[in-house]
């Protein structure tokens, strides 16, 4: 199972916020020293999020990103605002690894169809619930999806890789949902666990139930989890 360090991103600094509100955030330092000390911790890949761009509809960060695929070397998956295909360009042309979309690819089939066309699998699809039914706009207004119905539509699409929050869990230390992730599997995909998970043994769980990937965040940003043990249970 892959670990995901995650980063999420605000004025250049690493933050977290509780249940998506931006307006509960704990601020832990300069995005690319963090990324330094997870590369020198044991990490092969990184998450990132822009969530300023998140907010506006378009990427606010990108050359930070950039910035830290060119000094870490790690595999970068990223998103935040990505809603058209200058962005995706600019991502493919710096390097990112793993290109994340929410938001667009409910919303512009015809757009989706372009990313898909110019990425192919470096193009994944963060799937933001909360009770069930996928959020939008940073995780500011409910869709008219539930989560497993837009899966189902997306795999018909082309999408092979999925990264799946489940919001009332994220910055919150409450483990992950394991039963939800469970019923999301569907053989051919690529399933990435995200939000609340918290102890080795959240990542053992996981690991166990077959996920592909996790992400974790505030428990490696606080230190109360240590990356060299979570990355030995992987």
């Amino acid at each position: 199972m892959q670990l995901y360090p995650a980063i999420d991103l605000m004025s250049g600094q690493a933050v977290r916020l509780k249940q998506g509100d931006f307006q509960q955030q704990t601020f832990f330092g300069d995005a690319l020293t963090i990324a330094r000390r997870f590369k020198e911790d044991g990490a092969t890949a990184i998450h990132l999020i822009d969530l300023d761009g998140a907010k506006a509809g378009e990427p606010l960060h990108l050359s930070l990103i950039a910035d830290i695929k060119k000094e870490t070397g790690l595999f970068v998956e990223a998103g935040g605002g990505v809603r058209n295909i200058e962005t995706v360009e600019a991502y493919v042309g710096a390097g990112i690894d793993r290109i994340l979309i929410g938001t667009v690819a409910l919303e512009d089939e015809a757009l989706l169809e372009q990313m898909i066309e110019l990425a192919g699998d470096k193009l994944a699809v963060a799937l933001d619930a909360k009770d069930g039914i996928v959020q939008t706009r940073g995780w500011l207004e409910a869709s008219d999806w539930t989560l497993e119905r837009a899966i189902e539509h997306l795999i018909q699409k082309g999408i092979k890789t999925f990264l799946y929050t489940d919001i009332s869990r994220d910055g919150m230390m409450q483990g992950p949902d394991v039963d939800g992730l469970d019923r999301l599997k569907r053989d051919g995909v690529e399933l990435i666990a995200s939000g609340g998970v918290t102890t080795v043994e959240d990542v053992a769980r996981l690991k166990e139930i077959g996920m592909d990937g996790a992400v974790i965040g505030r428990a490696l940003l606080d230190g109360s989890l240590s990356l060299k043990e979570v990355l030995r249970v992987c």
